[in-house]
C-alpha cells in the first residue's frame, strides 16, 4: 500500500512544485480552513442550513474555491505555461478567491446576505465587488481551458480528464452567471441552479481522480483513455440530469422519471468506471511484501 501511495505521488507530479503552485497551495488551504473554521462556527451558533443568510455560504464556498484553486495550480505541472503567464493566471485566480470567500464571510458575520443584496450602498458594492472577482476567476478558467488543449505533458488519459473537467467548469461558470441573470438561485417554479452549478463545479477533481487511479493500472492507454471517456460520459449524463430537472422548475427532490433515469444512468456509468479503475489496481492492493526471514523472502 505504501508503494502505490508513492506511485500516486509520482503519477500525479505532486513534487516538486513551482513557487506560483506553492503560492496557489497555501491559498487554497487558508481558503478550506477558513470553510472548515466557519463548519466549526455553524455547529456552536447554529441557525439555518438554507437561505440567503446561513453559515453555509462561507463553509461551501471556503471548500470549493480552496479545492478548486488547488486543483488548477496541479494542472500547471502538467501544462508548464511561461512563470510569469503562471503566476499572473494562478495569483489573480488565487487573490480573486481569497476576496471572494472573504466578502461572503463578511456578510454573513454582518447578519446580512451576501449575493444579491442591494438593501445599503454598502450592501450593494459588496455585491458588485464580488462579481468583478468571479469575473477574474471565470477569464483565468478560460485561459487554463483553452491552453489545455495545446500541448499537455501527461498520458492522453490524463490529459484528456483535465480537459473535460475544464470545459464542465466553464459550463458550471456559465450556470452561474444565469444565476446573476435570474436575480437569484430559483429558475421557474422551483428549480435549483444551485445544484447544475455545484455538480458540474467538480468533475474537475473527479476525472483527473480516475485517470490518476488508472496511470496506476497495468490497463494499456488506450484502455485508459476508454475508461475516462465512460466516466465523462457519466459524468456528463449526471449533470443532465441536473439540468433538465432545473430548468423543468422542479425542486431538487420533486423528481421526474425522465431526470431519476439519467441520473441512474450517469451514476451507474460513472460508478462502473471507478470499479474498473480499482481493479485494475486490485492486484496491487493485494500484494503485500515478503517477511524478512520467511521462505519466500530471497527466493
Amino acid at each position: 500500500m505504501k508503494e502505490l501511495v508513492k506511485d500516486l505521488w509520482r503519477e500525479g507530479r505532486f513534487t516538486p512544485a513551482a513557487p506560483y503552485q506553492r503560492f496557489a497551495y497555501v491559498c487554497g488551504a487558508l481558503l478550506i480552513l477558513s470553510g472548515i473554521f466557519h463548519a466549526f462556527v455553524y455547529l456552536v451558533d447554529g441557525g439555518p442550513w438554507t437561505g440567503p443568510v446561513s453559515w453555509r455560504k462561507p463553509i461551501v464556498f471556503g471548500l470549493s474555491f480552496g479545492i478548486t484553486l488547488i486543483t488548477l495550480s496541479w494542472f500547471m505541472t502538467f501544462l508548464r505555461p511561461r512563470r510569469i503567464i503562471a503566476w499572473l493566471a494562478l495569483g489573480v485566480f488565487a487573490l480573486a478567491s481569497l476576496g471572494e470567500v472573504f466578502l461572503i464571510s463578511l456578510q454573513k458575520w454582518r447578519g446580512v446576505a451576501s449575493h444579491f443584496n442591494e438593501t445599503t450602498t454598502f450592501d450593494e458594492s459588496i455585491f458588485s465587488m464580488m462579481g468583478m472577482l468571479v469575473a477574474l476567476v471565470a477569464l483565468v478558467t478560460v485561459y487554463v481551458t483553452i491552453r489545455s488543449f495545446f500541448r499537455v505533458d501527461a498520458a492522453p488519459s490524463l490529459a484528456w480528464a483535465i480537459r473535460i473537467g475544464l470545459v464542465l467548469m466553464l459550463v458550471s461558470q456559465a450556470v452561474g452567471v444565469q444565476m446573476i441573470a435570474e436575480g437569484g438561485n430559483t429558475f421557474g417554479t422551483a428549480g435549483a441552479l444551485k445544484i447544475p452549478h455545484a455538480v458540474t463545479l467538480h468533475a474537475v477533481q473527479v476525472l483527473p481522480a480516475l485517470a490518476l487511479v488508472l496511470g496506476l493500472s497495468a490497463y494499456a492507454e488506450r484502455r485508459r483513455l476508454r475508461i475516462v471517456a465512460l466516466g465523462a460520459s457519466g459524468y456528463a449524463v449526471l449533470i443532465a440530469s441536473t439540468m433538465v430537472q432545473t430548468y423543468d422548475g422542479r425542486g431538487p427532490l420533486d423528481l421526474s422519471f425522465l431526470t431519476s433515469g439519467l441520473a441512474l444512468i450517469g451514476l451507474g456509468l460513472l460508478a462502473a468506471s471507478a470499479v474498473i479503475a480499482l481493479r485494475g489496481i486490485a492486484p496491487r492492493l493485494r500484494s503485500t511484501p515478503p517477511i524478512l526471514g520467511s521462505p519466500t523472502a530471497g527466493s
